[in-house]
C-alpha cells in the first residue's frame, strides 16, 4: 500500500521534496525549510527568470541573508531518525528570499518595509510588475504544497519542525531597497559589526508577541535539555517571536502544540561563516548542532508511535 506522503513530489524551481518512509506503525516528522535556497545555483536559477533591473552586487545580500546549514541539518536529522525507524518529509524551498520570502505573508505586504526586525516579503527593488507577478506565483505554488503537507501530517496529530539559521549578530537594517548592498557592507565593517547584539546559539521561536505559546512546552523543554547536555544554551523567543507577518506563525497557530520553529546560529554551522560569499558548512558542526534536535524529536515521535 502506498504511504500517505508518496504523492508529494518536487516542484521545479519552487520546492525540493525528500520523503523517507517510516517503519510500519511509526510516526513521520515534517521538516520545512522555507529559506532552503542556500546555493549559488538557486540564486542564479531564480535571477535569470526576472526581467527587471536589480541592485549591482545583489549576490552579497543573498549570501548574508540565506539560511545556510539548514539543508545539511535536515538531511542529518532525517538520516538519524530513519535509523530509529521514523519517517521524515523534508520540504526545501528553492526560491531565494532575496526575491520573495516564502516565510512571509504575501497578500497585503509592503515592499521593502522591515517590520519588527523582519525583512519583507518582497524587497523594494523588485519593481517590474511581471517580476512581482512571477514571484507571487512561486510563493503561492510553494504554499500550495506546504499547506497540504501541514494539513496531511499535523491534521492527524503529527509534528512539524520549521528549521532556520540566522546570522551571529542582529544587524540593524531598516529597509530592503536598492541601497541594501551598500548598507550591508557598511554594517559588516569590523568596527560597526562589533556594535550589533550577539544572537544565541539556538533560539526557539515558540510564542507570539502577546506571550501565547503555540509550541509544545514538553517538546521545548526536551530540546533545551538536549542542548544543555552539550553545553549549548537554547534560548526562547530572544531574537524573534512568532509574528503574524510570517507564514510560520500561521502554521503554528493552525496546529497548536504540533509545530516547533528553531533558529540555529550560522556561526556554529559554518567553518567559517562568510557574510558575502559561500560559507563552507562543517559536517561536524552540523552533527553537533542537530543531534540535540534529533534526541528530543525522537522522544516525541516515539510517544506518538506507542
Amino acid at each position: 500500500m502506498p504511504t500517505v506522503f508518496e504523492d508529494f513530489v518536487a516542484v521545479p524551481g519552487v520546492c525540493e521534496v525528500t520523503y523517507t518512509p517510516p517503519r510500519a506503525g511509526a510516526s513521520t516528522l515534517l521538516v520545512e525549510l522555507p529559506h532552503g535556497a542556500t546555493r549559488t545555483a538557486d540564486y542564479e536559477a531564480a535571477r535569470v527568470r526576472l526581467t527587471g533591473t536589480l541592485p549591482v552586487g545583489l549576490e552579497a545580500f543573498f549570501y548574508v541573508n540565506t539560511d545556510i546549514g539548514t539543508p545539511e541539518s535536515a538531511q542529518w536529522l532525517s538520516e538519524t531518525l530513519a535509523a530509529e525507524g521514523f519517517g521524515t518529509l523534508v520540504l526545501r524551498c528553492l526560491v531565494p528570499r532575496t526575491f520573495i520570502d516564502c516565510n512571509r505573508v504575501f497578500e497585503g505586504s509592503q515592499r521593502g518595509a522591515v517590520i519588527d526586525g523582519l525583512t519583507p516579503a518582497v524587497a523594494a527593488y523588485i519593481e517590474e510588475p511581471a517580476d512581482q507577478a512571477l514571484l507571487s506565483q512561486l510563493h503561492a505554488s510553494y504554499h500550495a504544497l506546504t499547506e497540504r503537507a501541514y494539513r496531511r501530517l499535523c491534521g492527524t496529530a503529527g509534528l512539524a519542525l520549521q528549521l532556520h539559521s540566522y546570522a551571529p549578530r542582529s544587524v540593524g537594517i531598516d529597509r530592503i531597497d536598492g541601497e541594501i548592498v551598500t548598507a550591508l557592507r557598511h554594517a559588516y565593517e569590523p568596527a560597526v559589526y562589533e556594535t550589533w547584539p550577539e544572537r544565541p546559539a539556538v533560539d526557539l521561536i515558540t510564542a507570539d508577541g502577546e506571550g501565547t505559546l503555540w509550541s509544545s512546552r514538553e517538546l521545548v523543554g526536551a530540546v533545551q535539555a538536549a542542548f544543555a547536555a552539550i553545553n549549548v544554551d537554547a534560548r526562547e523567543n530572544v531574537t524573534y517571536k512568532l509574528h503574524p507577518a510570517t507564514m510560520g506563525y500561521h502554521y503554528a497557530r493552525a496546529y497548536p502544540g504540533q509545530v516547533l520553529c528553531v533558529e540555529l546560529n550560522r556561526g556554529l554551522l559554518a567553518d567559517p561563516f562568510v557574510p558575502f560569499g559561500e560559507s563552507p558548512i562543517s559536517a561536524a558542526h552540523v552533527e553537533r548542532m542537530t543531534r540535540p534536535l534529533a534526541v528530543a524529536l525522537s522522544q516525541a515521535l516515539a510517544k506518538q508511535t506507542s
